[in-house]
């Protein structure tokens, strides 16, 4: 698979303006179309008084033109973007909820740069991106708040032996292949190195096929979270980037996302691409 499109949220707020340069980047150097939704949900505060409420039109309205004008503020930013870069883009724009939305338009794209919900943007203006991971299908490039353009120098691929770290590892192909070293890295007890070395080693002939060198790492598991130990391993290898399979467990009406996922979407401070 290659790079030919990238998909992303565009809001005129800090956070969203740090998602637009890393996606219209990250576009850049694949050569790829960057796709811009301008997409917020429109949730209007209802007044009431009494036993009767009533819902203030007015409020309603200034609400609605709010929405409307943020919006054509973010097409603004997205069309400036792309024009500053050479990107070809494609612009979308809705008023509907961000998660159904970037959802239905990730069928045009092979990844979606999406960063954390920032409750400054709030839920109606924010596309979270376990949320995305779940609906979507696609691949997630979930980036931290400063995030810094991908220099690919080194990938960290943390293994785990399932289908969604097989998944992650498929969809990321075109980041391992432009990376300047793939280190494949498994977090495992004592008494599962030697399984663990077969595991990766196996890992690292099958990247060998597609044309991407590889090398292989075992961890113990330390006594703190697997997840911060991951972040350091990323870090003491100069990696920017994480390849992740995302674990989540169905319950009704909800899905919830294990220790180990959900850590790395609500605070790696290293931008993680990740699959469910």
């Amino acid at each position: 698979m290659d790079i030919r499109a990238v998909l992303t949220q565009v809001h005129p707020s800090p956070r969203g303006e740090a998602r637009l340069r890393f996606a219209t980047a990250l576009a850049a150097r694949f050569k790829a179309e960057l796709i811009g939704a301008g997409v917020q949900a429109f949730s209007p505060y209802i007044a009431s008084t009494g036993a009767f409420g009533y819902v203030d039109a007015g409020t309603v309205q200034a609400i609605r033109d709010e929405i409307d004008t943020e919006i054509e503020e973010a097409r603004q930013r997205f069309h400036a973007a792309i024009e500053a870069t050479g990107v070809k883009g494609e612009w979308c724009s809705a008023v509907d909820d961000p998660v159904e939305v970037m959802s239905r338009l990730s069928r045009s794209a092979d990844v979606i740069v999406a960063s954390r919900r920032d409750p400054v943007d709030g839920p109606a203006a924010t596309a979270y991106p376990g949320d995305l991971l779940v609906s979507s299908g696609r691949p997630v490039l979930v980036i931290p708040p400063d995030a810094a353009d991908l220099k690919l120098e080194t990938i960290l691929v943390a293994w785990k032996d399932g289908r969604e770290a097989r998944r992650s590892v498929a969809d990321a192909l075109p980041f391992l292949k432009a990376a300047g070293r793939v280190v494949v890295t498994e977090v495992c007890h004592a008494d599962d190195v030697s399984d663990a070395t077969i595991r990766t080693e196996a890992v690292v002939r099958h990247l060998a096929r597609h044309g991407v060198r590889a090398e292989p790492q075992t961890a113990k598991v330390g006594h703190g979270r697997v997840s911060a130990q991951l972040v350091d391993l990323a870090h003491g290898q100069g990696a920017d980037l994480i390849v992740a399979g995302a674990y989540a467990h169905p319950r009704i009406r909800e899905w919830v996302f294990g220790g180990v996922t959900q850590d790395l979407l609500s605070g790696s401070p290293i931008a993680c691409l990740m699959s469910h």
